[in-house]
């Protein structure tokens, strides 16, 4: 375990560590004297490029900053948020923080300040290949992407992002920190011109050279032109092989970090789906999904990696949630664990995640289909019910019949009315875990083969 120190290493395009220390040097200036004041500065360059239609539409370049000014009174924090930088704007931050005091009770325990920050580790998070991405390689990458689709007088459409990003956290009694990462992401999605089908990829990484455009983008062309001509099917329980990103669209609603909290779980009269049948208690030590899922958190995994240290020093660290189907743990902040676990540190959740998986191809899981459906993803996935997770939506850019272990026939995409606890407890079987399109928050999943998944009705949209 190290601690990382700040270095006067400038990083051009986004914020650089002697920008933050200024920054944190002029807050405790303009801070009254009484109690402490820590910064915390996002800074964040984007790099974009839309297109749709065949055509390139939009592309551009954004410098943004989010600096939090946090107060502490005796024992009482409170914190507030601005983007700009100048001495009026912090001086207002630091009094609108101050306000928020008065409704914070003094707690000799509190989350922050640290005396110090926690040890952690750093994951290889920058890529200079990701943040060298610009413009005009960007574009040269779209031309490439539009150009299959348009050759099969498709209509293609996609969306490249890539950014390097600064975390400065500056506490007192404690070296600063700054942590330097980049993003990348890439989607793509192919239609018919006369609206007969649609096919969509997408992923994202660190490293832009991970993601595979030309790999995505025949992805999407293939599931456009077999989607074509769909026909409506009656609604009803039928067994899915869902494709990883639609694992993800409803499995990520478990695995949140409002989902995830155990205050919440024990909270008096909570709806949160871990929440025990006992007040005040949670399901941790109980079966809850198929034997067969283990979900983790860890920023050292380089396949689900993700800055390790948030909120002024809160440090993400490998956790366990589910094992063996059984509900391991929940996450926790420092002020729990001191009050509830006798412990001086916390279990904080990112919202990434990365769940276990088989060795079973998406072509095998149809092969062992008798009559079901297979679906690419899921869209406007929105929650019916909290205590139950029951979610609605609907299915997008392909979605097929499956009879007697062969795909028949497109279909028309449904609706559908799910919890992902019912369908992570009728697993039948399990693919390769992959990463998927997630850019709030990574994740690794597998495709699944599931019995009973509830679609409710047919929908027109493509």
């Amino acid at each position: 375990m190290i601690i990382k120190k700040m270095v006067d290493k400038p990083v051009g395009r986004f914020i650089s560590p002697a920008e933050c220390a200024e920054i944190y040097r002029r807050a405790q200036t303009l801070s009254n004297g009484i109690g402490i004041t820590a910064v915390g500065v996002e800074g964040r360059w984007t790099g974009n490029i839309r297109w749709g239609r065949n055509e390139i539409v939009s592309c551009g370049d954004v410098r943004n900053n989010s600096i939090t000014v946090s107060r502490n009174i005796n024992g009482a924090g409170a914190a507030a948020i601005t983007s700009d930088s100048s001495d009026r704007s912090l001086a207002w931050t630091i009094a609108k923080a101050e306000r928020y005091l008065q409704f914070t009770p003094e707690r000799a325990d509190s989350n922050f300040p640290r005396q110090g920050l926690e040890p952690y580790k750093e994951p290889k998070l920058w890529y200079d290949t990701t943040f060298n991405l610009l413009s005009q390689e960007r574009a040269a990458i779209v031309d490439s992407l539009i150009a299959p689709a348009e050759s099969e007088g498709m209509v293609a459409a996609g969306y490249i992002e890539v950014s390097g990003n600064g975390r400065s956290i500056t506490i007192p009694k404690s070296d600063p920190i700054f942590l330097r990462y980049t993003q990348a992401q890439l989607s793509v999605t192919v239609r018919d011109p006369k609206g007969w089908g649609s096919g969509w990829a997408g992923v994202d990484w660190n490293d832009w050279k991970r993601i595979d455009g030309t790999k995505l983008t025949a992805i999407a062309l293939d599931k456009c032109l077999r989607s074509r001509n769909p026909v409506a099917i009656e609604p009803g329980r039928y067994n899915v092989v869902l494709e990883p990103q639609a694992v993800h669209d409803i499995s990520s609603k478990c695995f949140n970090w409002l989902m995830l909290s155990r205050l919440y779980a024990e909270s008096d009269r909570s709806n949160s789906p871990y929440a025990g049948m006992v007040n005040r208690t949670s399901k941790i030590g109980l079966k809850i999904f198929d034997e067969r899922i283990n979900i983790t958190h860890d920023p050292m995994d380089e396949n689900c990696s993700f800055p390790p240290v948030f909120n002024f020093g809160a440090v993400y660290n490998r956790a366990v949630w589910v094992e063996n189907g059984v509900l391991k743990d929940l996450a926790y902040d420092r002020w729990y664990g001191i009050q509830n676990l006798g412990l001086n540190s916390g279990l904080p959740s990112s919202s990434a995640y990365s769940m276990s998986g088989g060795t079973m191809s998406v072509e095998e899981m149809i092969e062992r289909t008798e009559r079901g459906l297979i679906v690419t993803r899921f869209s406007g996935v929105t929650e019916v019910d909290r205590r139950s997770l029951l979610h609605t939506g609907y299915t997008r850019d392909g979605l097929w019949l499956i009879e007697r272990g062969k795909i028949s026939k497109p279909a028309k995409n449904m609706r559908f009315t799910e919890s992902p606890l019912h369908t992570l407890n009728n697993i039948v079987e399990l693919g390769v875990p992959q990463r998927v399109f997630s850019p709030d928050a990574p994740a690794v999943v597998p495709a699944i083969m599931s019995r009973d998944f509830s679609f409710t009705a047919t929908i027109e949209a493509i």
